[in-house]
Parts: C-alpha cells; sequence; structure tokens
C-alpha cells in the first residue's frame, strides 16, 4: 500500500484524482475491525490488506476466447471493460466511467466527496476503480436495462458502476456477475444509483462466481423525495463474500425495499450486510433476507436500521433468517437498531434453525428420495423471496439453486 499515492500521481492521475485521494485517505483512516468489539468478529469473513493490495493494483491476464453472455443481456461487459451494447432503450444512454467523469458536471454530482462511503473496503474501492460503467436514464424514461458482467477468476481489480435516474423515471436494472473460469482473484465493485424525485428502481442482483474468487460488492441508493428503490439480490458463488447494500434515504416519503438470498456451500464464507439511514419524514424501509448454509460454509447477516432525528413518521423493519442443512455450517445474524427519536415505528426479527428432520422422513414416505426433499424444503424456506420478484430470470435463478446447482453457470443460460 505504502506505493499506492505514487501510483495515483501516476496511473490513475484522471479528472476522479481528487476523489479517488480522499477515499484512499479515508480507508487509511478506517480502523479494522478490532476481536474486542464482539466475541463473533472472529468469524466475519476476513479479507487482509495484502489481499485488498492485490484488487488495488489490478491484475489482468489474457481472457478466453468466445465468452458466452446470457441472451437478455443489453450490456456485455469482460473484465469490467464493455464488450457491446445492444438494444439499449431510448433516452438511456451507457458511458464509460472514465471518460464519463471528464465531465465537470458528472464529477460535481456523483463523484464528489459526500459519496466516499462508508466501509474500509468501499472507500478503497472509489479510490482504485479502473474500471466502470455510468448508466444515465432520463426523465420521464422507463427502462428495462440487463448487464451481464464477466470475468476472469484469477484476475483481480476494482469497477464501479454510476446509474443516474431522472424525475418520473422507472428502471428495471438487472446485473448478472460471473466468472469464466477458477481462480484466487480478489474483485471489488461498487454500485451507486442516485435518483430524482419520483423515479423507481427494481434493481436486480446475481453473484455466482467461481468458488475460489473473493467477491467485494457493495450497493448504496441516494433517495430523493417521493422514490421508491426495491432490490433483489442474490449471492451463491464466491470464497469469500461481502455484500454490502445500504439505502441513503435523504428524500421524505423515499421507500426502499430488499428481498435477498444467500446460498452458501463447501468452505465458503459469506457476510451479507443490508442497512437503511433515513433522514427523509415519512420515508420506509423494509428489509427481508434469507441465507441457506450446507457444508463447512458459513453465513452471517448484519444490517442497521437508522432512523435519524429528522426522521419522523418514519418506519424500519429488518428481517434475517437462515437455514441450516448442515451440522458443521455456522449462522449469524445481527440485525440493530439505531433510532434518535421517538416519532418512529421500527422492530426487528432474526431466526436460525435447522431443517426439521421429521418433515425429511415424511416426504421420504411419500416417494421423494433426500436431495429433492430437501431441495423442496430449501425452496418453501425462500419461497417469501421468490414471491415478491416480479423478475422470471431471478425466479430460475433461485430455483437452480435450491435444486442444488452449487457451482454458477458461468455465462450460461
Amino acid at each position: 500500500m505504502e506505493t499506492y499515492p505514487e501510483t495515483l500521481k501516476t496511473r490513475l492521475n484522471d479528472e476522479a484524482f481528487e476523489f479517488r485521494r480522499d477515499s484512499f485517505l479515508a480507508f487509511l483512516k478506517t480502523p479494522i475491525r478490532s476481536f474486542k468489539e464482539s466475541p463473533t468478529v472472529s468469524e466475519y469473513v476476513q479479507v487482509t490488506d495484502k489481499d485488498l493490495e492485490r484488487m488495488l493494483y489490478g491484475e489482468f491476464r489474457q481472457t478466453p476466447r468466445n465468452p458466452q453472455f446470457i441472451k437478455e443481456a443489453n450490456i456485455k461487459v469482460l473484465n469490467g471493460k464493455v464488450e457491446s451494447l445492444e438494444n439499449l432503450p431510448e433516452g438511456v444512454e451507457v458511458l464509460d466511467l472514465v471518460e464519463a467523469s471528464k465531465d465537470s458536471e458528472i464529477r460535481s454530482r456523483f463523484l464528489d466527496n459526500s459519496h466516499l462511503g462508508d466501509d474500509r473496503t468501499e472507500f478503497l474501492i472509489n479510490s482504485a476503480w479502473q474500471r466502470g460503467l455510468f448508466v444515465k436514464v432520463d426523465k420521464n424514461v422507463k427502462a428495462d436495462i440487463t448487464v451481464h458482467n464477466l470475468s476472469n477468476g484469477s484476475d483481480s481489480y476494482a469497477y464501479k458502476t454510476v446509474v443516474s435516474c431522472g424525475v418520473e423515471s422507472k428502471l428495471n436494472f438487472t446485473e448478472v456477475n460471473e466468472s469464466l473460469s477458477d481462480g484466487d482473484a480478489v474483485q471489488g465493485k461498487n454500485i451507486y444509483f442516485f435518483q430524482d424525485e419520483y423515479s423507481k428502481v427494481q434493481f436486480n442482483y446475481v453473484q455466482d462466481k467461481s468458488l475460489s474468487v473473493t467477491d467485494l460488492s457493495f450497493v448504496k441508493s441516494y433517495q430523493s423525495r417521493y422514490t421508491e428503490f426495491q432490490i433483489f439480490h442474490i449471492n451463491h458463488g464466491g470464497s469469500r463474500v461481502i455484500f454490502g447494500n445500504e439505502s441513503q434515504q435523504f428524500g421524505d416519503s423515499s421507500d426502499y425495499r430488499v428481498y435477498g438470498v444467500s446460498f452458501s456451500d463447501g468452505k465458503q464464507k459469506i457476510d451479507i450486510r443490508d442497512s437503511s439511514f433515513q433522514t427523509g419524514k415519512s420515508s420506509t424501509a423494509d428489509i427481508h433476507v434469507r441465507g441457506v448454509v450446507k457444508g463447512l460454509s458459513s453465513t452471517i447477516h448484519r444490517g442497521n436500521i437508522d432512523l435519524e432525528f429528522e426522521a419522523v413518521n418514519a418506519t424500519g423493519f429488518y428481517d434475517s433468517k437462515i437455514l441450516l442443512l448442515s451440522k458443521e455450517g455456522y449462522a449469524n445474524s445481527k440485525p440493530g437498531l439505531m433510532i434518535k427519536n421517538s416519532n418512529t415505528k421500527s422492530k426487528h426479527g432474526s431466526a436460525i434453525s435447522n431443517v426439521n428432520e421429521e418433515e425429511i422422513v415424511y416426504l421420504r414416505s411419500r416417494g421423494i428420495d433426500e436431495q429433492t426433499a430437501r431441495s423442496m424444503i430449501t425452496e418453501g424456506f425462500v419461497s417469501y423471496v421468490i414471491e415478491k420478484s416480479n423478475s422470471e430470470f431471478m425466479k430460475k435463478r433461485i430455483q437452480q439453486y435450491t435444486e442444488g446447482n452449487i457451482l454458477g453457470t458461468m455465462g450460461k443460460d
């Protein structure tokens, strides 16, 4: 890390330099979590500074030929670089983020110091992104966009996407992140949504990378008044996974809804963080996450409902449930409420449970084999999330994973 300031001055000395520099300083000032903070910190996903250093400098190797993208993709991205743009809706503009950052208006609105981040790793990604996308949706535009992001499992790098949603726009945005090959890469990604008044976003997110890749992803929505942001997220692949998702509900009557599912197996370690930060009056946050744990893997759910002093008449709800399908697996749920005024409604709930063996016996007595029985129980467990999604693509992916597919589809559908 000591030589990175010099890298900033040379290789990354672009129009976003000041933002990169300030983000790196924020990273340096943020302490690593101490084991004294909580007895369960030792079970969190551990990513060392040595790991982050590989992401910081980037390691790009030769990309396999003829990658297979899903047929739904409008935007095809290979190792962070756009391969093609197809059938983009009218009123939607897509630019390389490096090129977009040359525009002073874009820099001042989307790359200023108020958007540095909250997490130590998020700070570093904001400093180090080598590649990225800028997506602009004009006001009053209704658009469906699918991004398929394929990467080498051996290539470490940082990536960033910025999405701007105009007044009264409606965006259905799907992003699928998969690996083309095995490898021990460390890949970081920040995805930021900026919503003007009355805009609506549904974000469908899938992460299904190689089981040897470390995936570090942070999603953040900046909500103006009367905006709606709904996210369906699925994490299935990756050896070590940190997925952070947070709303910044500055606008009055903004609405934020989360439906997430994670599947861990083998020796995977997954850390899911869904949180709201509410200052808008009468704002609403509703978070529901499910985790399925197999093998020697571990899954942790952490999230905060943060209702600030200004957020009068606001509501916040956090609901976490994890299903243990293995005696050797580990699960932990740590929801938190941070309530700073009395004129709000908030609550949280969490549960960790094992498979009821009597249910397995009952299903097997009806001629169903054990693997199918466990898949049926798993599907029932995540059915609440499935029912809330209006995306057939997401429903199909969840069905594949509940049926026991361990590795991802590796760019095929």
